[in-house]
């Protein structure tokens, strides 16, 4: 079966309309199917990749992501977001002692953090702003 790789912009318009219909969707992967059945509505069989769809929703500025976590590996050291890729900020604090501390890590662009007990995404909400 043959099908071709929607543009970010095809991608965009049918997130946006996907989610004008439904105003929240739960899931990743229904948010996937309905996208992919909105781009399949014209002669060409478009596809885009959960992933992909994903990070075109952090980008955009009509969606919101809500990010729910379980409790994974604390000895495990995060340098990248696991929601969108970028680069993990560091949240510092003092000791007494006048040392520094990392306490959490932040991501700019999807709003994800993680502390010492690291949170793994589980699920993906998305809403209409």
């Amino acid at each position: 079966m043959k099908y071709h790789i929607a543009s970010d912009e095809q991608i965009r318009k049918s997130l946006d309309h996907v989610l004008k219909k439904y105003r929240t969707i739960n899931s990743q992967f229904k948010l996937r199917n309905l996208v992919n059945d909105d781009l399949k509505s014209n002669r060409i069989k478009y596809t885009v990749s959960p992933q992909r769809l994903r990070n075109i929703a952090v980008q955009s500025n009509f969606v919101k992501l809500e990010i729910h976590t379980r409790e994974g590996d604390p000895k495990k050291l995060m340098t990248k977001c696991p929601v969108c890729g970028n680069t993990l900020k560091r949240v510092k604090n003092l000791t007494i002692w006048g040392g520094e501390v990392t306490i959490e890590f932040n991501c700019a662009r999807c709003g994800y953090w993680t502390g010492k007990k690291k949170r793994i995404p589980i699920r993906y909400v998305f809403h209409n702003k």
